[in-house]
């Protein structure tokens, strides 16, 4: 009895022994799976740091590039349409990839704040990473401020130039009408009328009028008829042909300034010096047969 008794009691041991064994290891185990689930996601956790750190580096990277492309010419030079809008182009796209990674850098320092990872290393590069920006930033400022001042340099040029421009025009029409003016003047100066018919003629237009039988005719006293007479250029005017035997000059000219002569017959006014002949009268009155 006593040795069933103690063999019994000894298994009793063994069996709550082993029980007590199992529950320890389950515990551990579940101790050590839950270290293991909370590393893998503070590893997922610090990688997604890294990796959005390296893409924010990259992304730099690039901004410096496009940047380093953008030339603008002095404002003494001209710029082509395409280049203005090649710049205009990558400055957007610079200016669109800064906020894009500023809005990542805010959102990792709100969610690092939140974390229980803790890392001054992380942190340091965190604010390393949004200095580069800071500092691209401000390239990109310079940039655009450079371009407008460019543009507005430009458009005081152009302004300047379309007021140079209205002022020739102004001046080019106003030296055009003063040469229309010089030459309606020059004109008028050296422009001469002649007239020759008979007595009849001459005074059925008023040309020649007579006070009475014996009173001495007048020539060119009033009312007479202006459209009867042929207007020349008196510079070029050397000779009149006459078409009649008999010529007389009724208006003043002076006696050397002309002559009289014939031509198959018939009388033909040459005058010798223009100046002189038309120097006291620009209308020339001719008595013909």
């Amino acid at each position: 009895m006593n040795t069933k008794l103690i063999t019994m009691v000894m298994l009793v041991c063994t069996f709550v022994s082993c029980g007590k064994r199992n529950n320890e290891y389950e515990h551990l185990k579940a101790q050590n799976d839950s270290l293991r689930m909370s590393k893998e996601k503070l590893q997922e956790e610090v990688d997604g740091y890294f990796s959005a750190m390296n893409q924010i580096e990259q992304n730099i990277e690039k901004i410096k590039s496009t940047e380093n492309t953008i030339t603008i010419l002095p404002a003494g030079q001209d710029m082509d349409d395409d280049t203005r809008t090649k710049i205009n182009e990558d400055l957007s796209y610079i200016n669109e990839m800064l906020q894009a990674n500023k809005n990542e850098l805010e959102k990792l320092k709100s969610k690092l704040k939140k974390s229980a990872f803790k890392s001054s290393e992380l942190e340091q590069s965190i604010e390393r990473l949004t200095k580069m920006l800071e500092e691209e930033s401000f390239k990109v400022v310079f940039l655009t401020e450079k371009l407008a001042e460019k543009d507005s340099l430009i458009n005081q040029l152009g302004s300047t130039v379309d007021k140079l421009g209205k002022d020739v025009d102004e001046l080019s029409n106003d030296n055009k009408s003063k040469q229309e003016k010089i030459k309606e003047m020059d004109v008028s100066i050296h422009t001469a009328w002649y007239v020759f018919g008979t007595r009849k003629e001459l005074k059925d237009q008023k040309i020649v009028t007579s006070d009475g039988l014996f009173s001495p005719q007048r020539v060119l006293q009033q009312d007479f008829n202006k459209n009867y007479f042929v207007r020349i250029d008196a510079r070029n005017t050397k000779s009149i042909p006459l078409y009649s035997t008999r010529a007389k000059i009724l208006t003043n000219h002076p006696k050397s300034s002309y002559t009289l002569e014939k031509d198959n017959g018939n009388f033909v006014l040459l005058i010798v010096d223009t100046n002189e002949f038309w120097s006291v009268s620009k209308y020339l009155v001719i008595e013909v047969d």
